[in-house]
């Protein structure tokens, strides 16, 4: 009895020891993605600043201002689906389907190649002005790091999974400021690839929180996207207006349910149509694409870009419906376009925008329908922001946290869960599959590989 009770001591001690080891390799890596993080983004918009420069410097010729942004982004774009298809075809678009590929042990990590050419190419084609956000490439660098941090410490497969789900958190929560929306994207998302246990969760929490404190450092504290709804959102809604709110948040969901699972068709389409072109075409069509996206960063930059930008403005200008519908259609469009160049970039922040447009142009519509009940289009695109990455990602519960921490708006948790929940149902009743689960096939399939990827039940 008491050698049993000696031999359970000594594996508690044991298991006690790999824990705390997994646990300061967290922090590590955590202090690695947040460094290389807050790099990355202070780098994109430093490169964005090169137009700022051509604008003031051509000052007294509009004209030969956009002549000048066409030839920079579109040599800025043509560098980087260079540098990616010569050095690191892995590092083109979001990267999540590929760290998603690798926890699965489906593909290799090629870290040595990838840091490098994600970086440089993320900075290239996000500072270009392409319709491309920094969270799928930041998510890819931080993967790396966990690659690199668990093959230094000679880690097993099960230790290295969890490595690279801490690094990959960790990079999100980098990209967003929302450490909690990172923690549940790993869980809700990555759940078929991620070997869950209490310790690989501690492990992603550590590396979630300790990348956001240190790109805290680099540039603040506060939300990504700060709305400041509370203050002109009124204090008690009359019982009416509460059945009301909630039949139009139902209407929204089931709108963004269709127009998401629409997302992710055409995008899987504009990326098998690029997959049938030449290398020398694609080379020219980006750097076309480049061209048009330089012009726009100096003549009408609302329409390209990240979005956050976008997001902020029309939530304090609030923009005509003509406007707002405009936005709309050239961004959906350039969204679709510049993921297919090839080149790094996600499709988080593109969404986003695109959420917060359609969220704003139903409220506007819905206000000018029923003009005697005061309702805010802000409210609306909020809710929308989550609808849209839930119907087309497939995770309601990180769509939900993710906006309402970027936004700080936590008072509109209900009308979001209402909405993402709707859309997502919707989604999967049009047999929409998730964004990821999609181009992680593709992936796949271009490298010859037969996948067995689970159902999403």
């Amino acid at each position: 009895m008491d050698l049993n009770k000696e031999e359970h001591r000594l594996r508690r001690h044991m298991e006690l020891k790999k824990a705390m080891w997994i646990y300061l390799l967290a922090l590590i890596i955590g202090l690695g993605v947040g460094t290389l993080g807050a790099a990355f983004h202070y780098s994109v918009e430093q490169a964005i600043e090169v137009y700022g420069l051509i604008t003031s410097v051509f000052s007294g010729s509009t004209l030969l201002a956009i002549i000048v942004a066409a030839l920079v982004g579109g040599t800025m774009v043509a560098l980087s689906a260079v540098l990616v298809r010569k050095f690191a075809p892995e590092t083109a678009g979001s990267g999540i389907q590929e760290v998603e590929g690798v926890m699965g042990e489906l593909m290799m990590l090629r870290w040595r190649s990838v840091l490098p050419v994600k970086f440089i190419g993320g900075v290239l084609s996000m500072g270009a002005g392409l319709v491309l956000g920094r969270e799928g490439p930041t998510i890819h660098l931080g993967g790396c790091v966990g690659q690199i941090v668990g093959e230094r410490a000679r880690s097993d497969n099960h230790t290295l999974n969890t490595l690279l789900a801490a690094g990959a958190t960790a990079g999100l929560s980098v990209a967003f400021s929302a450490p909690l929306g990172a923690i549940l994207f790993m869980i809700e998302e990555v759940r078929h690839r991620f070997q869950y246990s209490f310790i690989a969760l501690h492990a992603v929490i550590i590396a979630s929180i300790t990348a956001n404190m240190v790109n805290d450092q680099v540039f603040g504290t506060l939300p990504q996207l700060p709305v400041q709804l509370q203050a002109s959102l009124p204090k008690m809604v009359p019982p009416e207006n509460m059945l009301l709110t909630f039949v139009l948040t139902l209407l929204l969901g089931a709108l963004i349910g269709v127009l998401g699972a629409g997302f992710n068709t055409v995008l899987l389409k504009c990326l098998h149509t690029a997959d049938r072109l030449s290398a020398r075409t694609m080379l020219i069509i980006a750097g076309s694409v480049g061209a048009v996206v330089g012009a726009l960063m100096v003549g009408a930059p609302d329409y390209v870009g990240g979005g956050e930008a976008l997001v902020k403005e029309i939530f304090v200008e609030s923009p005509l419906i003509g406007v707002l519908l405009a936005l709309l259609v050239v961004r959906a469009v350039m969204t679709f376009l510049s993921y297919s160049m090839g080149v790094p970039g996600g499709i988080f922040a593109p969404m986003l925008a695109l959420g917060a447009l359609i969220g704003t142009c139903f409220g506007t519509l819905v206000n000018e329908m029923i003009p005697q009940v005061e309702l805010q289009a802000a409210a609306f695109a909020v809710a929308a922001m989550g609808a849209l990455f839930a119907a087309t990602v497939r995770a309601p519960l990180t769509g939900i946290v993710l906006v309402a921490e970027m936004t700080a708006s936590f008072q509109l948790l209900p009308a979001m869960i209402v909405t993402c929940m709707t859309a997502s149902i919707v989604a999967q009743s049009l047999g929409s599959r998730p964004v990821y689960d999609l181009l992680l096939e593709r992936t796949l399939q271009r490298r010859g590989i037969i996948p067995e990827l689970e159902s999403e039940n």
